[in-house]
């Protein structure tokens, strides 16, 4: 069990998703999301179990893997302050299919999976805003699938860390090379002779256990297409997420001033207290 914090950070929404819903909507459901603390190596959750709660990461990132029958397991996403764990289970998939463990470690929100579908069943913002993000998981997916097929483990090492640089505020990553190793599914001496060709052109520093970028724009032109492609994708469906709060917004905003528009209409047509015994209807017609 991931260890509780002070809740007194619950007002501020650091995740992009629970950011891209209309106030209204935060407001009635953000006593559910409960602060938690994810430390590095925890494992959320593991394949063949049920999952009770889900996750929101806000400073923690967390890859999700497909476990072999041999133990050996394959990461093929990552979430962090962009989204959620786990898409398959809001999907319906029960029990889990993956292995979700924290890779950088940090803060996020947890909750019960019963009180996110009760949400998700009232007509607001939240059903719309997590299957657009279910869609740049799957876009993900599907791109690692594609990379580890046809891209050397230079490209794929470069892609992997512009997807951690993505969901950190830091351009330093706790990562070892055996730990990437295992994420991307390969040996770790292709990781390190990878990372080394990146350090030799002044792109990355290694220096026990952490990793620094100091050129971003290297480990870009050095990615393959994969990268950009699944970028895109999560931040198109993310500007709409957006902008659907705003709409939503504003059209409860409108909705608000029709309301109270008949009432504002009333107190101008009759400003001053009627006499005693008197009504709108009862009060002469002036002549004219």
């Amino acid at each position: 069990m991931l260890p509780a914090i002070s809740s007194c950070g619950i007002y501020t929404r650091q995740n992009m998703l629970l950011a891209a819903l209309p106030e209204a909507e935060w407001d009635r459901v953000r006593k559910s999301f409960k602060p938690i603390r994810m430390p590095l190596g925890g494992v959320l959750f593991e394949p063949g179990t049920r999952i009770d709660h889900l996750y929101f990461p806000t400073t923690s990132v967390i890859s999700l893997s497909h476990v072999l029958a041999d133990g050996r397991a394959d990461a093929v996403a990552l979430a962090g302050r962009e989204g959620f764990a786990s898409v398959a289970v809001f999907l319906g998939s029960d029990p889990a299919p993956c292995r979700a463990v924290v890779q950088s470690e940090g803060s996020g929100y947890h909750i019960k999976r019963k009180l996110l579908q009760e949400e998700c069943e009232r007509r607001g913002s939240m059903r719309g805003v997590l299957l657009r993000y279910a869609q740049s998981y799957i876009t993900e997916v599907a791109q690692t699938s594609v990379c580890n097929r046809h891209h050397s483990i230079d490209q794929q090492l470069c892609r992997w860390l512009l997807m951690f640089l993505d969901r950190l505020t830091s351009n330093e990553l706790t990562l070892t090379h055996k730990r990437m190793a295992e994420i991307m599914g390969v040996r770790r001496e292709s990781v390190s002779g990878a990372a080394n060709k990146l350090q030799i052109a002044g792109i990355i520093r290694y220096h026990h256990g952490r990793i620094s970028v100091v050129e971003r724009a290297g480990l870009e032109a050095n990615s393959c297409e994969c990268y950009g492609i699944a970028k895109r994708e999560s931040e198109r469906l993310m500007e709409l997420s957006r902008l659907q709060a705003t709409m939503t917004t504003a059209r409860r905003a409108v909705g608000r001033d029709h309301s109270e528009g008949p009432k504002r209409d009333i107190a101008h047509a009759f400003p001053t207290a009627l006499p005693t015994g008197q009504t709108p209807c009862s009060i002469p017609l002036q002549s004219y």
